[in-house]
């Protein structure tokens, strides 16, 4: 696993609760987080040591960093160097008919994800998020807690979708948007830009 911070946490309990995977060992960047333990796990290091660990047959991982861009650039830099990438699904998740979900994904606790969604490569869909019918949610999106993607919805990648929006049905939201928490969205939401509010509206551009 790569990462060793909170959001590091729920992914290891996720991964133990799944079963499909044991963690071997952590990695982070962070040079103060060598030789530590955490949440019961050692760190070796960071992207150099993982090398050596490759040839004693460390092939896959998931990458545990919340931030969008973050996740997104050592998920790369994995796949570039011949690491695969697993997906996480929590035991309470509830997955629908036709349900697709992308390598490196991580569905948290109580979320539902209805018939007919895709969900793209490197994914958060957060703590009780629901998904429902048709949606499509696009690479390195990230849903925090408590929000609701109403019928047939598209979400572009790397957007991030703050706690507790809600998103009413056929709408489009594009790259590289942050929704702002306990917003709603009515319209379509361009790339590149930030919006909040009931009804959202855009207040900067990314």
């Amino acid at each position: 696993m790569f990462g060793a911070s909170g959001h590091a946490k729920v992914v290891l309990d996720i991964i133990e609760r799944q079963g499909c995977f044991k963690v071997d060992f952590l990695v982070d960047d962070d040079p103060a987080l060598k030789g530590r333990r955490f949440f019961g796990y050692d760190v070796l290091g960071g992207r150099d040591e993982l090398f050596d660990y490759r040839q004693k047959g460390a092939s896959a991982g998931i990458v545990a960093i919340g931030s969008n861009s973050a996740r997104r650039k050592v998920a790369g830099w994995l796949i570039d160097n011949g690491f695969g990438l697993v997906t996480a699904i929590h035991p309470s998740a509830v997955l629908s008919r036709g349900v697709v979900v992308g390598d490196g994904t991580v569905l948290m606790a109580g979320t539902v994800v209805n018939a007919d969604v895709v969900i793209g490569n490197n994914v958060i869909v957060n703590t009780g998020v629901t998904i429902d019918h048709d949606c499509f949610i696009g690479d390195g999106v990230h849903i925090a807690p408590g929000t609701t993607l109403c019928g047939t919805v598209h979400v572009g990648g790397n957007t991030f979708i703050g706690a507790g929006v809600t998103v009413i049905p056929n709408i489009t939201i594009g790259s590289n948007v942050v929704v702002g928490a306990g917003a709603t969205v009515v319209r379509n939401v361009p790339d590149g830009v930030q919006v909040m509010g009931t009804p959202a509206r855009i207040v900067n551009k990314n």
